[in-house]
């Protein structure tokens, strides 16, 4: 009996452990939020659109230096990072996600106001645990959230 529940323990605990992680951005605004990847040698991916209201899931990186670049309009984007959000992040050996949250100059989406956060509804990231400064997350899994609107 308790070789059956410890196999059930080290099941649910496998399953866990392969959960994917991922970076959720969520557009509020009425047109459409161009965005690409990043890797540490500069090369993006190729530049996707999420529609109006939309949200897009991306798998998260391990890979410190990686990142997420965010504008209003596709040749907003460059490599450069110049007028556009962007959100990087890595995994630390204890688990935190780290990210570096930042505009260029000035608001990528002048005149709209931004939410950045998760479903804690605040304007920072949020996700209901404590954690040092400059991280978000937990030591285990879980989603990163980025809300884009008013």
């Amino acid at each position: 009996m308790r070789l059956q529940t410890l196999c059930s323990a080290l099941a649910a605990l496998t399953t866990l452990t392969l959960a994917a992680e991922q970076v959720i951005i969520k557009n509020h605004l009425a047109y459409p939020v161009w965005y690409s990847q990043v890797d540490q040698a500069g090369y993006r991916s190729e530049t996707t659109a999420i529609a109006p209201y939309g949200t897009v899931s991306l798998p998260q990186s391990d890979n410190p230096g990686v990142a997420i670049k965010i504008s209003p309009l596709e040749t907003d984007i460059d490599i450069e990072g110049k007028g556009v959000l962007t959100l990087a992040y890595t995994r630390s050996p204890p688990g935190w996600i780290y990210y570096d949250l930042f505009f260029h100059n000035y608001s990528p989406f002048p005149g709209v106001p931004l939410k950045l956060g998760g479903p804690g509804g605040d304007n920072d990231w949020h996700d209901g645990n404590e954690h040092p400064p400059h991280t978000i997350g937990y030591q285990g899994y879980g989603h990163l959230y980025l809300d884009i609107g008013p």
